[in-house]
């Protein structure tokens, strides 16, 4: 698996929160408490039954749960001191600090190539530069669907046949037109016109951007089949203005692939070794509802490098900021991406401890602006709710206005009027500090009432979403299956595709100079 810069990032506070229930008994209509306030099994439904949109489903229904949870707490922190001081933000931040740490000694221990003379420059932006386009042709052997691999064996073979013919020097547009079975690249004699980057399949682009004019490319398979290219010409627009910031760019570059080469010889060094019963032990806590593992459960070791290991516990710890919906995605995750995970962790706490021998330290800025980044998230999050300058009487009182002022931030983001981010990590904190819990046996009554409302109820095209604007099919945890963050260096495998069924075509008609 390879490491980045994100993948050694901390969740950020707009990750969803996971519940700590399950300890309520389910003869009560209670769904949730937090802060000594309620969310009772008709007031759910009433909520999410407004918006006809909201599927009748208990997933639906947790979502909303965790959510209720999340912002009560917060409202209830807020009461007490719009800081919310109640947290310990050194303890808050601490994964984050530590994520840092790991980046920036990685940094520290590579020397990359940072002489980009203007001669090679010019070189690279004309082979790698964003604006570089080339003209090709291309012959197609589609295999069908049904093929067997013999089958498929002899297209390519004769595939390999043209490829041959036209290295030799024979017409490659009266090759495509005699053997292409591309869709109407026979008239076009297998022209593809002018394309840039990301206009093409992975592996055609890659093939086809190596050729200089008037070379013919090895045998080339896609899902489409395979071809044989031949680049006609290339152009790029001048440098000029675009010299220094490409220059930093391909710096960039150099510096991240230096880090990955380090990263990797560190693999080896690190002697990371899972435990044979890791990865179901990480299904059963995708399964866990309280993830505060303590004693024996948390000091069991799913991974081990050199001078240390990965326990069960330092696992709950990075998926409490996970809701329990998505956690239970482990549970059938593919094995391979679950040890990912764990070696990920533990390559990352094998660098932590390295930089600690090494008296590596982030600077106070540093440290200062992880704080500050953390409190201004608060905020904007405080700010994004409404709950940034609201003022709650003390006591009972207060706790009723509280309970009211939820309640309208949940109808407005059932009812799409307002977006509120799940909280997170901090979600998770304010639990510690106040106490939570989710009857996770409510929630098919609360489906079965909205089912009653709605059938009392007139249709209505009321649009809106998920409670927290949370997606159908939300991702993994960090390092489970890719997550929708920057990367620093774009995979070419994750361009965008010609369409299915039809060959890689460029998006400008034949003959469009641009």
């Amino acid at each position: 698996m390879k490491l980045s810069r994100w993948a050694f990032m901390a969740a950020p506070l707009a990750v969803a929160a996971c519940g700590m229930g399950g300890a309520m008994t389910s003869h009560t209509d209670v769904v949730a408490k937090a802060a000594g306030t309620e969310l009772r099994v008709e007031d759910a439904a009433q909520i999410l039954a407004a918006n006809p949109q909201i599927p009748a489903d208990p997933q639906v229904v947790r979502a909303l749960a965790d959510l209720w949870v999340d912002y009560s707490l917060l409202a209830t922190a807020a009461a007490e001191d719009t800081s919310l001081k109640v947290l310990d933000l050194d303890e808050f931040v601490k994964e984050e600090t530590r994520d840092q740490t790991v980046f920036r000694y990685l940094e520290s221990q590579v020397r990359p190539d940072t002489v980009i003379n203007d001669q090679r420059l010019e070189q690279m932006w004309n082979t790698e530069g964003p604006g570089a386009e080339i003209r090709a042709r291309h012959v197609l052997f589609r295999p069908a669907p049904e093929a067997t691999p013999a089958q498929r064996q002899a297209l390519k073979a004769k595939a390999e046949q043209v490829r041959a013919r036209a290295a030799a020097g024979e017409d490659f547009a009266a090759l495509a037109r005699e053997f292409t079975e591309e869709p109407g690249g026979k008239e076009r004699g297998g022209d593809l016109d002018w394309f840039g980057r990301g206009r093409m399949v992975p592996q055609f682009e890659e093939a086809a951007f190596k050729l200089q004019p008037g070379q013919v490319s090895p045998v080339v398979e896609t899902p489409f089949g395979y071809h044989v290219i031949k680049v006609e010409d290339r152009r790029q627009q001048p440098l000029g203005e675009n010299r220094e910031a490409f220059r930093q760019q391909l710096l960039s570059t150099a510096r991240q692939r230096a880090v990955g080469a380090y990263v990797d010889s560190m693999k080896k060094v690190a002697k990371v070794t899972m435990q044979p019963t890791a990865v179901q032990a990480l299904r059963e806590l995708g399964a866990q509802e309280n993830l505060e593992l303590r004693g024996r459960a948390a000091n069991r070791a799913l991974a081990s490098y050199q001078g240390g290991e990965v326990t069960a516990g330092e696992m709950a710890a990075l998926l409490q900021g996970v809701p329990a919906g998505q956690r239970e995605q482990i549970k059938t995750a593919p094995e391979a991406d679950l040890v990912g995970f764990v070696e990920n962790e533990a390559l990352k706490e094998y660098l932590y401890a390295d930089a600690q021998k090494k008296n590596f330290k982030l600077s106070a800025a540093a440290v200062d602006s992880i704080r500050t980044g953390t409190r201004l998230g608060i905020r904007q999050v405080l700010e994004a709710s409404g709950l940034a300058n609201r003022r709650f009487p003390k006591g009972k009182a207060g706790r009723g206005a509280i309970q009211e002022a939820v309640r309208q931030l949940m109808e407005q983001a059932v009812g799409g009027q307002r977006q509120l981010p799940p909280l997170g990590k901090l979600g998770f904190a304010l639990r510690n500090s106040y106490g939570a819990d989710v009857n996770t046996e409510s929630f098919q009554r609360v489906v079965d009432q909205m089912k009653v409302i709605r059938a009392s109820q007139p249709q209505q095209g009321q649009q809106g979403g998920m409670p927290g604007g949370q997606p159908q099919g939300p991702p993994m945890p960090p390092g489970v299956s890719p997550r929708a963050q920057p990367q620093p260096q774009q995979d070419p495998a994750a361009q965008p595709q010609a369409a299915p069924g039809a060959a890689p075509r460029p998006a400008a008609p034949q003959g469009q100079q641009r």
